[in-house]
C-alpha cells in the first residue's frame, strides 16, 4: 500500500482550492460560490495526477555477466536460424489469438468515438407529411400538411466531464493496442520456445540412433564373445535389456515432436492435420552472446504491459475527475426550428425557431454520486497498485532470466565434464572386461551413465536457449510498435504507425 503522503498525492481532492467545499453537503448548499471558484480557475474541478512513475524502489540498472550487444530488432534473430525467422513471419499473421487482440483494438477504438461524441453538439433532422380528406355536404376536400423540422441539442461541457470521460477511453483503447502487442511479444516467446522443443526432440532423435547403434554393435561383440566361449550368456541378455531401454526412448520422443508440432501448427493459424512444412535443422543453435540490458525506468517504454498498466492508471485518474464534475450543475443547450407548410413550394416560407437552455443541480441522490467518486479513487488506487506490481513483476522476470542463464552455464560446462568422465570410463569398462578384470554389468553400468547424459546435454542446451528467449522477452522490445493486423513483419521496416484513435 501506499504511504499518506503518497495517497495525497495522488488524489488532490477540492480542499487544496477551495477550503472546505470538498463535502458534499456543503458543496451543494454553496454551488454558487462553486461556480465562480470554478470559473475563475479554468473549469477543472480536479488536478489530474503525474502519475508516470510507479510508487516502488527502482534499481539505476542491472547487473549483467560479461560484454554485451544490441539485440536485433526482433529478438529472435539472434539465433540466427532462417527456420526459425520464417516460421515467426507465418505465426504473426495467421495466429487466431493476434487477430482477435485486433478485433477488441476496433472494439475499444469505436468505444472511444461512442464516449467522446457528447463533446459535439448533436443534430438531428426530423419530418412529416400528411393529407387529409373531409367530406361535408357532398362536398370532398383535401388538406395537405408538410413539416420539417430541425434540433440541435448540446451539453456544455463546462467542467470538463465529458472531455475527461473521452480521454479516458482514449487512453483505454491505446491500452487495448498495448495489450495486442504483447500479445505479439508473449506469441513470438511461444513460437520460439516450440521451435527449440522441436529441435531438441529432433536432436535427441539423433542421439537415440546413434546411441541404439553403439549398443547394438557392443551386442554384437558380446554375441561374439559368447560363440567363441569367452563371455557368459548373462552379458548377452544384460546387453540386450540395455539395447531395448534406449530403443524404448524412441516412441517417447517421438510422440512429443509430434504434440509440438501439432501445437505450432495452432500457434500458426493451421490445422494439425496439415502440418506446417518448417525447415529441418535438427541441431539447437549456439547461445547469442549477451544483451545489452536498458536502464530499469527504460522498461516503462519498452513492455506493453507497462505501458498499457499506466494508461490505465491514468484513465482511472481522469474518470475521478469526471465523477467529479458529475456532481456540478449540467447546462445543456438547445435550438429547434421547423417549417410548415400545405404545400411543398412554400415550405420554407415560414419558420419557427427557438433556442433555449435548461440547467440541472443535483441536490438529493442518497449520496450516489459521492459513492462513485469514491469507487473511482478507490478504482485509482487498484490501478497504482497493479501498476507498480507490474513493475516489479518486470524486474524480477529480468533477474531470474539472468541467474536461470548463469547458473544454467555452469550446469552446461558439468555436463560436458560428466561426458568426458563417462566416456572415460566406459573405455575402461570395456578394456578391464575384455581382459577379463570385470563383470559385464560394469560396461552396461557406463553406456547406460555416458548415454543418460548425454541426451541430459540436449535437454540442458534447449533450457539454456529458452532461458535467453524469456529475457529477451522481459525487456520487450520498440519493434511491436510497428504491427499491423495482417501485416508481415517482412514489411514492418515501412511501416510507420500512425495514431488513429480518435482525440479530444
Amino acid at each position: 500500500m501506499v504511504d499518506q503522503n503518497r495517497l495525497e498525492y495522488l488524489i488532490r481532492s477540492w480542499k487544496t482550492d477551495f477550503g472546505d467545499i470538498w463535502e458534499l453537503n456543503s458543496m451543494r448548499r454553496r454551488w454558487p460560490i462553486l461556480i465562480t471558484l470554478l470559473l475563475l480557475s479554468g473549469c477543472t474541478p480536479y488536478e489530474l495526477d503525474d502519475l508516470r512513475m510507479p510508487a516502488v524502489e527502482m534499481p539505476e540498472s542491472f547487473d549483467s555477466p560479461g560484454p554485451q550487444v544490441v539485440i536485433p530488432d526482433h529478438w529472435w534473430v539472434a539465433f540466427n536460424d532462417p527456420g526459425l525467422n520464417e516460421t515467426m513471419l507465418q505465426a504473426f499473421v495467421g495466429n487466431l489469438d493476434l487477430k482477435q487482440a485486433w478485433a477488441r483494438l476496433d472494439q475499444a477504438m469505436a468505444t472511444a468515438t461512442i464516449v467522446g461524441a457528447p463533446i459535439y453538439p448533436e443534430v438531428n433532422l426530423d419530418g412529416s407529411a400528411n393529407r387529409q380528406r373531409t367530406d361535408l355536404d357532398g362536398n370532398t376536400l383535401y388538406n395537405n400538411r408538410f413539416r420539417l423540422g430541425l434540433a440541435l441539442t448540446w451539453e456544455v461541457d463546462l467542467w470538463q466531464k465529458i472531455a475527461n470521460r473521452a480521454e479516458a477511453a482514449r487512453l483505454q483503447a491505446t491500452a487495448t493496442r498495448d495489450d495486442a502487442e504483447q500479445t505479439a511479444l508473449l506469441l513470438s516467446g511461444t513460437v520460439v520456445d516450440l521451435w527449440f522443443t522441436i529441435q531438441e526432440q529432433e536432436q535427441l532423435l539423433e542421439v537415440l540412433e546413434e546411441q541404439i547403434q553403439s549398443s547394438r554393435d557392443q551386442l554384437e561383440v558380446v554375441e561374439r564373445r559368447y560363440g567363441s566361449g569367452i563371455g557368459s550368456a548373462l552379458g548377452v541378455l544384460q546387453q540386450r535389456l540395455q539395447l531395448a531401454q534406449v530403443e524404448s526412448e524412441v516412441p517417447t520422443v517421438l510422440s512429443f515432436l509430434e504434440v509440438t508440432r501439432n501445437q505450432l501448427a495452432v500457434i500458426l493459424g493451421h490445422a494439425p492435420q496439415f502440418p506446417v512444412e518448417l525447415l529441418p535443422n535438427p541441431v539447437l543453435p549456439p547461445l547469442p552472446q549477451f544483451p545489452e540490458l536498458p536502464a530499469p525506468r527504460d522498461l516503462l517504454e519498452s513492455r506493453p504491459d507497462l505501458r498499457a498498466a499506466y494508461k490505465r492508471l491514468a484513465a482511472s485518474d481522469l474518470e475521478v475527475a469526471a465523477a467529479i464534475a458529475d456532481m456540478l450543475p449540467t447546462i445543456r443547450l438547445s435550438l429547434e426550428s421547423s417549417f410548415n407548410s400545405p404545400s411543398l413550394s412554400s415550405l420554407f416560407d415560414d419558420t419557427l425557431s427557438s433556442l433555449g437552455g435548461s440547467f440541472l443541480q443535483p441536490v438529493f441522490d442518497a449520496n450516489r454520486r459521492g459513492a462513485e467518486v469514491d469507487r473511482r479513487k478507490a478504482i485509482l488506487l487498484e490501478q497504482l497498485e497493479s501498476f507498480s506490481e507490474k513493475f516489479l513483476i518486470a524486474l524480477r522476470e529480468i533477474k531470474d532470466a539472468i541467474d536461470r542463464e548463469r547458473n544454467q552455464i555452469q550446469l552446461l560446462d558439468e555436463i560436458t565434464e560428466q561426458i568426458r568422465i563417462a566416456s572415460a570410463l566406459l573405455a575402461e569398462a570395456r578394456f578391464s572386461y575384455a581382459n577379463g578384470q570385470n563383470e559385464y554389468l560394469d560396461v552396461i553400468t557406463a553406456i547406460q551413465a555416458l548415454q543418460s547424459v548425454q541426451r541430459r546435454e540436449v535437454t540442458v542446451r534447449k533450457e539454456l536457449l529458452a532461458t535467453r528467449a524469456s529475457l529477451y522477452l522481459a525487456l520487450g522490445g520498440n519493434w511491436l510498435r510497428v504491427l499491423e493486423p495482417g501485416v508481415s513483419l517482412s514489411d514492418s521496416t515501412t511501416l510507420q504507425r500512425q495514431d488513429s484513435l480518435p482525440r479530444t
